[in-house]
């Protein structure tokens, strides 16, 4: 099992939710209104530091996370400019 974790900045979170279901992932949590920093630089709704970021996390066999995996690596690349997505992939040990 794996544990993907997608960060998205953009204006389509349901992008990331229709790409999940397109590859069954079974199921996901959503976390809207993110805020935080990284190599992309602050999101924290303000007008110092404008944006906000979704969070999705889904527990899924590792041949759905590798399939998924490369599916967002290539939405990456046709992602509008100042839109991000970032994709973590861990092991999972135990999920009940």
């Amino acid at each position: 099992m794996k544990m993907l974790m997608v960060i998205y900045s953009g204006t389509n979170p349901q992008s990331v939710t229709s790409l999940l279901d397109d590859h069954c992932a079974g199921g996901y949590s959503v976390f809207k209104d993110v805020s935080g920093a990284g190599v992309t630089g602050r999101r924290d709704g303000s007008r110092a530091w404008p944006g906000k970021s979704t969070l999705f996390v889904s527990i899924v066999p590792e041949f759905v996370a590798s399939a998924l995996t490369e599916t967002l690596r290539a939405e990456v690349k046709r992602l509008p400019v100042g839109e991000r997505l970032h994709v973590a992939v861990l092991p999972i040990e135990t999920f009940f």
